[in-house]
């Protein structure tokens, strides 16, 4: 994994706004905690992209989310370009930006921004850094210990590659209606309002789907 990659890591855990655990990185990168602990103090003490306290965690600082900004931004729009005008699915799109991003200009990203409209989403539901104000809080997800009565929209999935295999076989999109009917160890067990049908999702996929809370209407 590339320097640029393991940063990017950092950056879809949360690091623009909090400290991000060793495990949580080793866990998603599918790394050692020494190799990852080895990784992230080599970094700091070479770079000035991220903060590293013992303990507590790591954080991208101010000038690592900018430079993390504009990588990103890239590798999005390229991604909802290749879903709108490809026809390409969450997994492909994803797996072609990454490729993709390393190969384009600048000024074609800028012209491609321009042409799409300058979106705020990508296909996945995560903002598009310098398209729309940046996420500064925990996103809930559906191991958050969720109400069983209340009704949830899905917002967002987590980037990743493992995520997306699993969801080409769980009929589930950005902006179904769910509500959680049971977790155990395992799974968890949500009411998809949309196919007015119950899914069991395994763990590793349900806390990479962020949810809010859908609003009551008010009643005049």
């Amino acid at each position: 994994m590339s320097d640029l990659d393991f940063l990017k890591l950092i950056y879809e855990l949360g690091g623009t706004f909090h400290a991000v655990n060793n495990g949580d990185i080793a866990k998603k990168a599918d790394l050692s905690n020494a190799s990852v602990t080895e990784r992230i103090k080599n970094l700091a003490t070479h770079t000035d992209l991220l903060s590293y306290k013992r303990y507590y965690g790591v954080m991208l600082t101010k000038k690592g989310i900018k430079t993390l900004d504009s990588y990103v931004q890239q590798q999005r729009l390229l991604e909802v370009w290749l879903v709108q005008e490809m026809n390409y699915s969450l997994l492909d799109c994803h797996k072609e930006a990454d490729i993709l991003s390393n190969q384009v200009s600048k000024h074609f990203i800028e012209n491609l921004n321009k042409y799409l409209n300058t979106p705020k989403l990508c296909p996945h539901g995560n903002i598009i850094p310098n398209n729309a104000k940046s996420i500064t809080e925990k996103q809930t997800n559906l191991v958050d210990g969720l109400k069983k009565d209340q009704e949830y929209t899905i917002q967002s999935f987590s980037e990743d590659d493992y995520i997306f295999e699993l969801l080409e076989n769980v009929d589930i999109r950005l902006n179904d209606a769910i509500k959680v009917m049971n977790v155990t160890d395992d799974i968890v067990v949500i009411l998809n309002l949309r196919t007015n049908s119950k899914q069991l999702l395994p763990k590793t996929l349900a806390a990479a789907i962020r949810v809010k809370q859908k609003k009551c209407p008010i009643i005049s």
